[in-house]
């Protein structure tokens, strides 16, 4: 009784390493609120001015959302990309948004979805960090840099998916 009586009583009186050890655990169950966009990479056109191509990966909040489009700085434009196989031919696609499902998973990789960038600035060279900011049909906006690879580099696998 006396130990419930104090731990109310440093709850209620704010106790701040109280707080503090709690974070942790309140971190953990909290829902996310906004999508989490992780292992982001271009490869970089084998030949100049054309476009480059980008990956990564999105983990989904609690509810469904869509990923409606992603800029970058520097970029002129960049173009959501889908590709399916019609009759043994594969073929391209832009889209206006692809589905990020509740508590889900979006991943854009090489011989599948990716991102057509366009116009990429010449100064972007092999292990350059390009800004890119992904919008969302929620209105969330996620910025993080992706990093620049060159078109010769094999693909190395990323870190391991990120667990929730």
């Amino acid at each position: 009784m006396v130990r419930a009586f104090a731990l109310s009583a440093l709850l209620l009186a704010g106790s701040p390493a109280l707080l503090l050890a709690g974070a942790p655990v309140l971190a953990q169950m909290a829902p996310m609120a906004q999508p989490h966009v992780q292992d982001a990479w271009v490869r970089l056109p084998a030949v100049s001015g054309r476009p480059a191509g980008g990956y990564f990966l999105i983990h989904g909040t609690a509810k469904a959302d869509a990923l409606t489009g992603v800029s970058s700085p520097k970029a002129e434009r960049i173009e959501l990309h889908s590709m399916t196989n019609e009759g043994g031919v594969m073929k391209m696609r832009a889209e206006p948004s692809f589905a990020v499902p509740a508590k889900g998973v979006l991943q854009f990789a090489p011989g599948g979805s990716h991102l057509m960038i366009f116009g990429l600035a010449p100064d972007v060279k092999p292990g350059a960090a390009i800004p890119l900011t992904f919008s969302f049909q929620s209105g969330a906006k996620v910025t993080l840099n992706a990093e620049a690879r060159a078109a010769n580099a094999p693909v190395k696998a990323d870190a391991p998916a990120h667990q929730h």
